[in-house]
């Protein structure tokens, strides 16, 4: 397995912990709402900050909430930390990873848990039908702290294998499925808008990525710095409540979620009626984000056990 990418990780969240000025709202200082700037990255999964905000989910009277792309991966993190955004939608493994360097991070919300819109792709011809197959093989993640190598992780062990055995290679996701068609890796990790279009390319699912002892991991949420958290709870509560509110809603009406993903991603209409949908969680499982925090330990993403219990909100 390759982690040579994680010393690089390292040596940024370092520069991190010497430049970072953390930054709260910005209030009028009239008692007006706080301005919140919403970090996203336009996948299907950030449906939920979309909705919340062209339905007027957040408290006007409390929050002014202002929706910002974001490049995603682990650049989410740095930006935040840089005061890009007040909040941002993040995977849990680089929120814990940072954390666990130092950086002052709080988990605001839950969003999303790994299900069946995440998968194992191949070439149709590939002679992998299972996990089981992946010993010797190449397997692509869009990045070697992420979720993925978690996942990948827990399902070898099921079948008596290790991360020793594959050979992690990080490509973006929008390359991975030219990487494969290409023959440089012989598997890769595709998750929703990009599943739909492997399937439609001719590519193969082996099997769901989180499934077996993998099933609905926490993936992704939204991250905040403590001192945000901390001096605007009541803005915090708003954000919370209105991204639960439209998290039931796009679960409960899957023609909302069809219906606003083209709007923000490059997601055409006809695809976005083919992905599966996420399984939203905007809850935070604190025994669950424990679990993934002492995978990320096991696999050496994190050099020392971490305890998660620091990064929630209250903490």
């Amino acid at each position: 397995m390759r982690l040579a990418s994680l010393r690089t990780a390292g040596a940024a969240i370092a520069l991190l912990l010497v430049t970072t000025a953390c930054g709260g709202g910005d209030d009028s200082g009239d008692g007006g709402p706080v301005k919140v700037s919403l970090g996203y990255f336009p996948l299907v999964h950030t449906a939920t900050a979309v909705y919340a905000v062209e339905n007027d989910l957040f408290d006007s009277d409390v929050v002014d909430v202002e929706l910002a792309a974001t490049a995603g991966g682990a650049q989410a993190i740095p930006s935040l930390v840089a005061g890009e955004y007040d909040i941002t939608y993040a995977n849990y493994t680089s929120a814990i990873l940072a954390a666990q360097k130092g950086l002052p991070l709080a988990f605001v919300a839950g969003n999303d848990l790994g299900a069946t819109d995440h998968g194992i792709f191949v070439r149709e011809d590939s002679d992998i039908e299972s996990v089981a197959d992946m010993k010797g093989k190449s397997f692509a993640v869009n990045n070697l702290q992420n979720i993925g190598t978690v996942a990948i992780g827990v399902r070898l062990e099921e079948e008596g294998l290790s991360l020793d055995d594959v050979d992690l290679v990080e490509i973006p996701y929008p390359d991975m499925g030219a990487a494969l068609d290409r023959g440089d890796v012989d598997a890769i990790w595709q998750v929703e808008p990009f599943q739909a279009g492997a399937l439609a390319a001719g590519q193969r699912k082996v099997d769901d990525l989180f499934a077996g002892a993998a099933a609905e991991l926490p993936v992704a949420g939204w991250v905040a710095t403590k001192q945000f958290v901390q001096e605007n709870p009541e803005a915090v509560a708003a954000i919370q409540d209105g991204l639960a509110a439209a998290a039931k809603a796009l679960a409960d009406d899957r023609a909302a979620l069809d219906a606003i993903v083209p709007t923000y991603t490059e997601v055409p209409e006809k695809v976005a009626a083919a992905v599966e949908p996420p399984m939203f969680q905007p809850e935070l499982d604190e025994a669950r984000l424990q679990e993934v925090s002492d995978l990320m330990a096991e696999y050496g993403i994190i050099d020392e056990p971490f305890d998660v219990a620091t990064m929630m909100p209250g903490a």
